[in-house]
């Protein structure tokens, strides 16, 4: 195998959207991914939820909206570079609060986001099935963002490998990073079951894997797996249109076909893949307290994925505290689809030296997990 300027290594949409970048700015590429690229971001809702998720100030907001208001012109590149659609629908996102305990954390979230965007409506209960006819008024009430849309996760996924491999990305899939190469100090690339690759670069975007991969590094990577289990059900009536995302955290995400998408459960600190007979019952139960239809549909299909969450709750961006030409971008949680489009432009130009990206991606630096006398500058 050839020497590369950058090795990524995992290929779900954040390693795939780097890589795509990279790869437009004329650098040469290879991407490795230990099963089939994009797989670990196929459990994902595809929700575009850049104020769903902050209730209170958040060095992450402003990067989250920029990159959720970049999928209208994503969504045409990535058609022309693929010839994929990736199923934006715009049709917003309702915020509920499913009881009368849920409302004040609920009104809080409102008033922090109307500050900041005119758009953010509040709903009474009586006023839910207006905006969403389908959804019951028997609640403590709503925000509606009509800028939160969404996208179909696999279909994102797919059409960014695709593009990164038409920019001239190698793809090796089914082909696991076994170990970094290091000497004196510095990366020099990776290697694999098919031998040593070298890179001038190498970054480790390979979400709740990340860490394993720095075991040998000096550097303990404070991130861990959280597996969310879903599932998946057919209407045959009248579906709604916009998606429902509850303060406890259940989500319905309606996709073409009448097709409604129920998730997430967390359980951390498992990679195990299974799906539980109480995991689903407990989605179910919740979701159909806001959308009593869903008891006519059928269940179409269950599974679960793995998601990296950072101890601090943000993502991991930037270079390895101690090894130089090792990069680290993981940590995404749930937002890996929403942020996926602005961490690779973000990148790109990080990595080709821009002094004002960096600062913005300052807050998000590996070395934050560092001892402070250690993270002291010296």
């Amino acid at each position: 195998m050839d020497k590369y300027e950058y090795i990524l290594i995992g290929g779900g949409v954040i390693g795939c959207s780097i890589a795509y970048r990279l790869a437009k700015a004329g650098y040469s590429v290879a991407l490795f991914d230990s099963g089939a690229a994009g797989k670990a971001s196929m459990a994902a809702g595809g929700m575009l939820g850049a104020q769903n998720e902050f209730e209170c100030e958040n060095p992450l907001m402003e990067i989250a909206l920029e990159s959720r208001d970049l999928f209208p012109d994503l969504r045409d590149e990535l058609f022309e570079e693929s010839g994929v659609d990736i199923e934006l629908r715009k049709a917003g996102l309702l915020k509920v609060a499913a009881s009368e305990e849920d409302r004040d954390a609920l009104d809080h979230q409102y008033h922090f986001l109307l500050e900041k965007d005119p758009t953010v409506s509040w709903l009474e209960p009586e006023e839910i099935p207006k905006t969403e006819p389908q959804l019951t008024g028997r609640t403590a009430g709503a925000i509606y963002l009509e800028k939160d849309n969404q996208v179909k996760a696999p279909l994102l996924a797919l059409a960014l490998l695709r593009s990164a491999a038409n920019a001239g990305v190698h793809v090796y899939e089914h082909t696991a990073v076994q170990k970094l190469l290091i000497k004196n100090g510095q990366v020099l690339g990776v290697q694999t079951k098919s031998g040593d690759v070298y890179a001038n670069r190498v970054i480790n975007a390979a979400g709740a894997w990340s860490s394993s991969l720095l075991s040998d590094t000096g550097f303990s990577l404070p991130v861990i797996p959280v597996k969310g289990e879903c599932v998946s059900v057919k209407l045959t009536e009248k579906a709604p249109v916009k998606t429902v995302f509850a303060v406890d955290g259940c989500y319905i995400v309606p996709k073409r076909n009448n097709e409604m998408l129920i998730g997430a459960t967390s359980t951390p600190n498992t990679f195990d893949p299974s799906v539980t007979a109480g995991g689903i019952r407990s989605l179910l139960n919740r979701a159909a307290r806001l959308l009593p239809v869903l008891d006519t549909g059928m269940i179409e299909r269950t599974w679960s994925g793995v998601r990296p969450q950072a101890a601090d709750h943000l993502p991991v961006i930037g270079a390895h505290p101690f090894i130089d030409g090792l990069y680290i971008c993981t940590g995404h949680y749930r937002n890996g689809i929403l942020l996926s489009p602005a961490t690779g432009l973000l990148m790109e130009k990080y990595l080709s030296g821009c002094s004002r990206t960096a600062a913005r991606l300052a807050p998000f630096s590996p070395a934050r997990f560092l001892p402070q006398k250690e993270a002291a500058p010296v």
